[in-house]
């Protein structure tokens, strides 16, 4: 999971500059929050929070660098229950 994560780093969108409704946009939001909400679910609701956030001009800024932290914080779980050896979340 931790390539995936990886993955999405990379190929993340500008949130804060693209609409948060185009096709490219959704794919990777759903994706993104799918790996998210395997890893934690908490972290997958705050996620979703974020991700309403990117409708509103006034907070689409802050709400796509929350996104980025909160993608970041799920990794680093990640990495930490593989280490530990705890299993994985069954996807959704």
């Amino acid at each position: 999971m931790a390539g995936d994560f990886d993955q999405l780093r990379r190929s993340m969108p500008d949130l804060a500059r693209l609409d948060p409704l185009s096709q490219e946009v959704r794919t990777w939001l759903d994706r993104a929050q799918q790996a998210v909400r395997g890893v934690d679910e908490a972290e997958g609701v705050i996620f979703s929070m974020y991700e309403r956030y990117l409708l509103d001009p006034a907070e689409k800024i802050v709400a796509s660098a929350e996104i980025v932290e909160t993608l970041d914080r799920a990794a680093r779980i990640d990495a930490i229950m593989r280490k530990a050896g705890m299993p994985r979340r069954p996807a959704a």
